[in-house]
């Protein structure tokens, strides 16, 4: 199976763009799926094709930006300059004395004499992952996450990721969360690993809100809500086949505006017998916050992150979800609004009821649509719910139990 490499060299694909043949715009045919590469398939954000000179069986075509006419499982490292590749990166077999494990979202690789030999359990912490120990120094193909790993692993107590880099956890055996795993983005509180906020390279940032506006919800996995009142527009949605955050909502416009929330975090998850979850895993986004005055806009909310489950085996019997925040409230002219809501268990962030003269504050986006920011006459309208984010599940066929929200793909 190919697999998806380095998250930094997925990105320079998608960056590079595409022909003017291409829907993606640029000097590079980049894609997201096999039909779109016509005989071909789509490998890394490229199209290959069948060519039985490679040991993979496949060739990247002459539209191939990096990778153009090499040979698919080729490994290839070293020079930055070239689309963001920095790192080795090892598609198909790895070379001998490297063991890798993953098949989803790219191998995670250690020299054989190298690979994890004890069990590890985290407990109650917080780890940044641009900074962290915790971080293995021994990754092999250095894929720009903060890797841990142990030959069985358990989370008990909260352990929260913040920081730039995705956290990626790796058990050679079983990968057992007891406790809550929360790498989710909070109003007020802490922004999660891998959250995206507004790269313009990653997020679509829509239309802003007018005056006396709520800001729109975020996208990512799906759409975030409107914003109330001549509000904000989300932007569109994003390819969820590499490794990476939620995008922010937007702002609201007017008087002491309320403000966006933050996108949700990123977490995979790879185990070499089975993922069990009895706990919780969060990527949700952030509430957005209320318009204080001024009849001034509610923030919305941000969209979910990004959670991978990479095992043959994946049981739940808690919950596992990366949902969108909920929007914030108008104000009205001297009336502050209520902060918007956030996801709790799987379950999503409802709407934002009037204490205000203002719109009311959209749901999150969740199993159903975000919602949009209520309309308030002359008032701040309210913002819009945070679109859902996605779970990707590689290996097992389903996810046995529990709560999962939005559903795998």
């Amino acid at each position: 199976m190919v697999v998806r490499a380095v998250f930094r060299v997925v990105v320079g694909a998608l960056v590079l763009g595409a022909a003017a043949c291409s829907p993606f715009g640029g000097g590079a045919f980049s894609c997201e799926r096999d039909d779109q590469c016509g005989a071909g398939k789509c490998t890394l954000g490229y199209c290959s094709f069948m060519d039985s000179s490679c040991a993979s069986g496949y060739r990247f075509g002459d539209a191939s930006g990096p990778l153009a006419n090499t040979c698919v499982g080729t490994t290839s490292g070293g020079d930055a300059s070239v689309a963001g590749i920095d790192a080795k990166s090892y598609l198909d077999a790895p070379p001998a004395g490297v063991t890798c494990f993953g098949s989803g979202f790219g191998k995670t690789c250690f020299a054989s004499n190298s690979v994890p030999s004890t069990p590890a359990t985290l407990t109650a912490q917080t780890i940044n992952t641009d900074t962290s120990p915790l971080c293995s120094t021994l990754v092999q193909n250095n894929p720009g996450w903060c890797v841990i790993a142990a030959t069985d692993l358990t989370i008990a107590g909260t352990v929260n990721a913040i920081g730039g880099k995705p956290l990626v956890l790796v058990a050679s055996g079983t990968l057992q969360v007891d406790g809550t795993l929360d790498v989710a983005s909070h109003r007020g509180g802490q922004t999660g690993a891998g959250s995206v906020g507004n790269d313009p390279q990653l997020c679509d940032p829509g239309t802003p809100p007018n005056n006396n506006g709520g800001g729109a919800g975020g996208s990512f996995g799906a759409v975030g809500g409107k914003g109330g009142n001549n509000g904000g527009t989300a932007g569109a949605i994003k390819p969820t086949n590499t490794l990476r955050g939620g995008c922010a909502g937007q702002d609201g416009k007017s008087g002491m505006n309320g403000k966006k929330g933050a996108g949700g975090g990123v977490t995979y998850l790879i185990a070499g017998t089975k993922i069990a979850v009895g706990g919780s895993i969060n990527a949700s986004g952030a509430a957005g916050t209320a318009g204080v005055s001024g009849n001034a806009g509610g923030g919305g909310g941000g969209a979910g992150g990004m959670i991978g489950l990479d095992a043959p085996m994946v049981t739940n019997g808690g919950a596992i979800f990366a949902n969108g925040g909920g929007g914030a409230e108008g104000s009205g002219n001297n009336t502050a609004g209520n902060d918007g809501n956030e996801s709790n268990l799987g379950v999503a962030a409802a709407a934002t009821q009037s204490a205000s003269n203002g719109g009311d504050g959209g749901a999150g986006g969740a199993t159903t649509a975000a919602g949009n920011g209520g309309d308030a006459n002359t008032f701040g309208g309210g913002g819009g719910g945070g679109g859902a984010g996605a779970i990707k599940l590689f290996g097992a066929t389903s996810i046995t139990g529990g709560v999962v929200s939005p559903p795998p793909s």
